[in-house]
């Protein structure tokens, strides 16, 4: 499983992707939708081609050219708006269970409490809320939202973490980590933990929210 962080700015987000999106399906239909998508156009082919994907039309332009409303294929077009969105997708390893051991030791495994309840961990790396569009949720239990309250809350957070009190007996409840590699284990998660609060400072300073979505 991976885990796709999307920042975008704050006022972009909640001023010109949520009303439509919400819109869209509050009345069943596209057309709330299809100026917000006209103005993704560029950002589309800016990703296709810094990805080297194939040559096809991406959902946004089918829904700008007028494509009938079908309720399995509004969260598609909310997927491609939020990654075309995005000013920024960092690339972070999958090191998640390991912080949630160090950190937040009771909701390692499979006893996972609802986002809104979770450890400001498991919030920083999952979303502290559904990815919610009026009455919609978008991928119910794989994406999670962190809107300009919750940045600025786990930045905040994050940043009084000290990775240097980690020691490789924490991860003693990672079974699946032999003794012998719990030193390299915690060594990897010092390593890139700085990057998260990093990227949560920036978010803070520049006014922007973060989708994290999970892809199988």
């Amino acid at each position: 499983m991976a885990e796709y962080f999307l920042c975008l700015d704050a006022d972009f987000y909640s001023q010109r992707i949520h009303p439509p999106l919400a819109e869209s399906w509050r009345r069943r239909s596209f057309v709330p939708c299809r100026s917000l998508c006209r103005e993704m156009l560029p950002a589309a082919q800016e990703y296709a081609l810094r990805y080297h994907l194939a040559e096809e039309t991406p959902f946004v332009a089918r829904i700008a050219e007028g494509f009938p409303f079908d309720r399995s294929y509004w969260r598609q077009l909310a997927g491609e708006i939020l990654l075309f969105a995005a000013v920024e997708i960092p690339e972070f390893p999958h090191v998640a269970e390991t912080l949630y051991c160090l950190l937040a030791p009771r909701e390692h495994g499979d006893d996972r409490p609802p986002r809104e309840h979770s450890s400001p961990i498991r919030q920083a790396l999952r979303g502290s809320r559904d990815v919610s569009f009026g009455g919609a949720i978008y991928r119910p239990d794989h994406a999670g939202y962190n809107d300009s309250e919750d940045v600025a809350r786990l930045a905040e957070y994050l940043q009084g973490i000290q990775p240097d009190l980690w020691t490789p007996e924490d991860l003693s409840p990672m079974r699946e980590v032999e003794v012998d590699d719990r030193a390299d284990e915690l060594a990897f998660a010092r390593e890139w933990f700085p990057e998260l609060a990093a990227f949560y400072r920036r978010m803070d300073k520049e006014r922007r929210v973060a989708v994290i979505e999970s892809i199988f």
